[in-house]
């Protein structure tokens, strides 16, 4: 009995202008999360909460679906929709780090909020730092985004898969 097995996949679709597309608007709608709850006056306490986390899974599943559907014959294996799942969260979570990163530099009241929420500490507006804790803002978001909407690609990649490849 072998541990390792070797297996011959197929990619039915372009996986990767698939998930160029659906990550934009992921990231797009996640960079909306942020600027409408500012402009209402409630700016977000965290770049990292539950909705933007609830927005990205919510995402993937369903573009992964759509992507899954939009095939020929349906059919799609693990590792295409692995794929796809996951450069769609990574494209979607730099949109949006780099969203979070500047917007802090721009709106300083909404770097305070997450700099208080986050770390407990108080900072000022005019503080010559901003820009540093607005990028580290950016990149936490950024980074935790991309790790759990990999997980949800790999979830949705065993939920969605139609094919099994077949092992040598």
């Amino acid at each position: 009995m072998k541990i390792f097995h070797r297996y011959h996949s197929t990619i039915h679709g372009n996986y990767r202008r698939a998930y160029l597309r659906c990550g934009l608007i992921a990231g797009v709608v996640l960079m909306l999360y942020i600027l409408v709850r500012y402009l209402m006056g409630r700016p977000a306490e965290s770049p990292e909460a539950y909705l933007s986390d609830g927005i990205l899974l919510l995402s993937v599943v369903l573009f992964t679906l759509l992507y899954r559907n939009a095939l020929s014959e349906r059919k799609a294996s693990l590792k295409e929709l692995m794929l796809f799942g996951t450069g769609l969260s990574v494209v979607a979570s730099v949109l949006y780090g780099l969203f979070v990163w500047l917007f802090g530099m721009a709106a300083p009241a909404q770097t305070v909020l997450f700099t208080f929420t986050m770390r407990g500490q108080e900072i000022a507006p005019d503080d010559p730092q901003i820009g540093y804790w607005a990028a580290l803002w950016g990149i936490v978001a950024g980074v935790k985004l991309a790790i759990l909407g990999s997980f949800g690609a790999f979830f949705s990649a065993l939920l969605f898969r139609t094919e099994k490849a077949p092992t040598v």
